[in-house]
């Protein structure tokens, strides 16, 4: 019965009471021009310092019961020190907190409030609360970082730097792949294909950009290096949102349904490539991936019935990122330990961010997962081809690679880098596309008027 109620709860305020809250919470905060250099530098080096410095754990729940390590210390103070940054900016401009609060960033801001609020519930309740307030300072800055008047033509520059800044970190991988004759994957990151992605689209798509050629060809490079057969499989998503971008009703339903079925077919080749021997022959060979591994989706088909089995009764979920972090509290992992042949088995993520959504927030958190990824779109149906193009490409290539990544729901991460980015320049093209409407109105305004006043005026 309480779930029941809790179901036609939340149904009854995504269909009722988000209109509403959106109405009276969306703000129109002019563009934030803020300075990149040192929002930029945090962010980057809170993204990638842990590829060049962690401290490993075998044991998933050894943070409980033996604190922190180097690394986890060395990453809150990175989170506290772009905290600081931002309330200095708070102090001197308090505009900006109204920020996250204009669309098309609104919906990620209720969520991440959803988040904090799931602390109540949440099986490591601290975990959950840092984890909300490090998803919430690092969106901020990111949104300082891209929200600005000249983003259409700087998005592919600063794209290029978090690139650049990636493959530095990683070069000492990347040599000992090639080294070994492993070039798709030298460095694999389920990541930061999507920000190469977007870092290729920002060029195909946006305004000339007189170093195309260079940032195409890091695109493709920083893509291959980082690749997996997720995100290249990814890529089939270009094709519907080509669709979906355009402006004909008819051709618009036709890319909806293409991507419908291709998120199916993309699902089903995850769980079940080893029924096709001759495509996965061909994909181990061109992925440079062992059959095994792309078989069983590098095990992801082992443990995802652990991840629903162990969320299933919890319609409001178990705690934002806590029940991704610690999902062995919530159900034991030595049934699947026993079937790999290993001691203990501890999973840190459910490599899937609707199995993230749901784990941490429960049908709240799948509802705003949908609603994150639908409002963007819907947002920049008014802006110009290359912006529609843009926004529809990169939120239908993550819901495919989300598939299994964390993607945008489990905690922070460069794909939350690209959407806002993306988010910041729909945003930017939106207000230009408005600009020129009340433009051509106010030019057609006096003409209008001596129409309605005579009635004899021609028409035109």
């Amino acid at each position: 019965m309480l779930n029941a109620l809790i179901a036609v709860g939340v149904a009854t305020w995504f269909s009722v009471a988000y209109p509403v809250l959106r109405h009276r919470l969306e703000t129109r905060p002019p563009s934030g021009g803020a300075p990149v250099f040192w929002p930029l530098a945090l962010t980057v080096v809170f993204a990638f310092m842990p590829l060049v410095f962690t401290v490993p754990r075998e044991d998933g729940n050894a943070v409980l019961e033996q604190g922190l390590t180097a690394s986890n210390v060395v990453t809150i103070v990175l989170t506290v020190l772009t905290a600081l940054y931002l309330a200095v900016k708070i102090a001197a401009d308090r505009r900006i907190l109204l920020l996250p609060f204009a669309m098309p960033y609104l919906p990620f801001t209720l969520m991440i409030g959803m988040n904090g609020l799931s602390a109540a519930w949440s099986i490591v309740p601290t975990y959950t609360l840092y984890r909300t307030g490090e998803l919430a300072v690092f969106t901020l800055a990111l949104i300082l970082i891209f929200d600005r008047p000249d983003i259409r033509q700087r998005l592919a520059d600063l794209l290029a730097i978090v690139t650049v800044a990636w493959l530095v970190s990683v070069t000492p991988e990347i040599l000992t792949s090639l080294s070994s004759g492993i070039v798709f994957s030298s460095a694999k990151n389920n990541m930061m294909p999507l920000v190469c992605a977007a870092l290729g689209f920002a060029v195909v798509f946006g305004p000339p950009n007189p170093r195309r050629g260079r940032y195409l060809a890091l695109a493709a490079a920083g893509f291959i290096i980082a690749g997996s057969a997720a995100s290249t499989g990814a890529l089939a998503a270009v094709g519907p949102a080509l669709m979906i971008a355009s402006r004909r009703p008819g051709v618009r339903l036709a890319g909806i349904v293409l991507a419908v079925v291709a998120t199916g077919v993309f699902l089903f080749l995850m769980v079940g490539l080893s029924s096709f021997p001759a495509l996965l022959d061909a994909l181990s060979v061109i992925l440079q991936k062992p059959r095994v591994e792309l078989a069983n989706a590098t095990g992801r088909g082992q443990f995802w019935p652990i991840f629903i089995a162990a969320t299933r009764d919890h319609l409001l979920g178990s705690g934002f990122s806590a029940a991704d972090r610690f999902v062995q509290l919530l159900i034991p992992t030595t049934g699947l330990a026993d079937e790999l042949g290993r001691e203990a088995v501890f999973i840190t993520s459910s490599h899937n961010m609707f199995l993230s959504a749901w784990a941490g927030t429960g049908i709240v958190g799948l509802c705003f997962a949908i609603l994150c990824l639908v409002e963007p779109i819907r947002f920049a149906a008014r802006a110009d081809r290359g912006t529609r193009r843009l926004v529809a490409c990169l939120i239908l290539m993550v819901t495919l690679n989300g598939m299994t990544t964390p993607g945008l729901y489990q905690d922070w991460n460069v794909n939350v880098l690209a959407y806002i980015a993306v988010l910041a320049y729909a945003r930017a093209a939106r207000r230009e596309a408005d600009a020129r409407a009340r433009a051509v109105e106010a030019a057609a305004g006096p003409v209008s008027s001596l129409r309605a006043a005579d009635p004899a005026w021609p028409a035109a």
